[in-house]
C-alpha cells in the first residue's frame, strides 16, 4: 500500500514538472526567436562585410571589423566618454536618489506630491528632455546664458553644447535629471525593507543622523545599490538617444559615445558588419560589468 501511494506521489511530482515545462515553452521560444537567435545572428554578422542592404553581397573576412575597431583612436575616444558618462551619472543619481528618498521618507503632509514632482522627468520622452536642454544651453537665447549675462557674468557664457570641454557634462546633466527619480523609487522602496521599527530603535539607543546612515540604511539597502549599480552601468554603455538629439556626437567627435559610433557604421556608411563587432563588444562589456557587480554583491552579502 506504501509503495503504491509512494509511486502516485511520484508521478504526481512528474506531471507537475512536465506541466511546467509545458508553460515554460512558449516563453522560451519567443525569447530564443527575438533575444538569442539575434544575439547569433550579430556575432556571425561581425565576421562579414556587408552594407546591410543586398545579402549576397556579405563578404566572409574573420576578424578584420575587430582589428579595424580596437585600432580606431575614435572607438577609444567613445570608451573614455561612456567610462566618464557611467561613473557621472551613476555616482550622482545614487546620491541625489537616496538624499530625496530620506527626505520623502517621513510621511509629512504633501510628500506624494513630492514623490510624484521628482518621478517626472523619468516618465518624459528623451526627446522631450532634449528639447528642454536645447533651450537652457542655446547660446543666445537660452536661459542659462541669459541668467549669467544679467547677473554681470558674461564671460562664463559658452557654446555649451558646441564646446568640446562642456558639451559631453551637458549630456551628463540632462541623463542625471532625466532617471534621478527613478533611482529615487528604488530607494524608498529599498527604505521600506528596513522597517520603521528599526529606526526608532537607534533613536532610542541615541544614535544619530551619520550613524544610523552608516550602520543601518547603507548596509540595508545594499541590494538596492547593486540594482541601481547594474541598471546605471547597463543603461550608460547602450546610452545613444539623448547623445544623438543633443549633439550627435559632436562637436568634433568629442561626444562619441559606441551607441552612435553604431549608428553611424550601420545607418550612414553602410557597414553592417562593422557595427555589429561594435555591438558585440558593447554586450561584451555589459555582461563583464554586471557580472562582476553581482559578484561584488555576493561576496559581501556573505560577509
Amino acid at each position: 500500500m506504501a509503495e503504491i501511494r509512494q509511486g502516485s506521489l511520484l508521478k504526481m511530482k512528474r506531471d507537475e514538472i512536465l506541466s511546467g515545462y509545458l508553460f515554460l515553452v512558449p516563453v522560451l521560444s519567443l525569447l530564443g526567436l527575438f533575444v538569442f537567435y539575434g544575439l547569433f545572428y550579430v556575432i556571425k554578422l561581425s565576421f562579414y562585410k556587408w552594407d546591410g542592404f543586398i545579402p549576397d553581397s556579405m563578404v566572409f573576412r574573420g576578424l578584420k571589423n575587430y582589428q579595424l575597431l580596437f585600432t580606431d583612436p575614435l572607438f577609444y575616444k567613445a570608451l573614455g566618454n561612456v567610462f566618464i558618462f557611467m561613473v557621472s551619472t551613476v555616482t550622482i543619481q545614487m546620491f541625489l536618489g537616496l538624499t530625496i528618498a530620506l527626505l520623502l521618507r517621513e510621511r509629512y503632509k504633501g510628500h506624494s506630491i513630492f514623490k510624484a514632482i521628482f518621478y517626472i522627468p523619468v516618465t518624459l520622452s528623451t526627446v522631450v528632455i532634449a528639447r528642454i536642454f536645447m533651450g537652457l544651453y542655446e547660446p543666445y537665447f537660452g536661459v542659462i546664458n541669459t541668467v549669467l549675462r544679467s547677473i554681470g557674468l558674461e564671460s562664463f557664457t559658452r557654446v555649451w553644447l558646441g564646446d568640446p570641454s562642456t558639451a559631453l557634462w551637458c549630456i551628463i546633466i540632462a541623463n542625471i535629471f532625466q532617471w534621478t527619480g527613478a533611482q529615487m523609487v528604488f530607494y524608498i522602496a529599498g527604505l521600506t525593507t528596513i522597517g520603521d521599527e528599526i529606526f526608532e530603535a537607534a533613536q532610542i539607543d541615541g544614535a544619530g543622523f551619520w550613524k544610523t546612515f552608516k550602520s543601518i540604511v547603507l548596509p540595508g539597502l545594499w541590494s538596492t545599490h547593486t540594482t541601481v549599480i547594474i541598471l546605471g552601468v547597463v543603461g550608460a554603455i547602450k546610452t545613444f538617444d539623448i547623445v544623438w538629439l543633443l549633439t550627435q556626437g559632436g562637436p568634433g567627435n568629442s561626444t562619441q559615445f559606441p551607441a552612435t559610433l553604431l549608428y553611424q557604421a550601420v545607418a550612414q556608411n553602410s557597414q553592417a558588419g562593422y557595427g555589429a563587432a561594435i555591438s558585440v563588444l558593447m554586450i561584451i562589456m555589459s555582461v563583464i560589468l554586471s557580472a562582476v557587480q553581482i559578484k561584488f554583491n555576493k561576496k559581501r552579502q556573505e560577509v
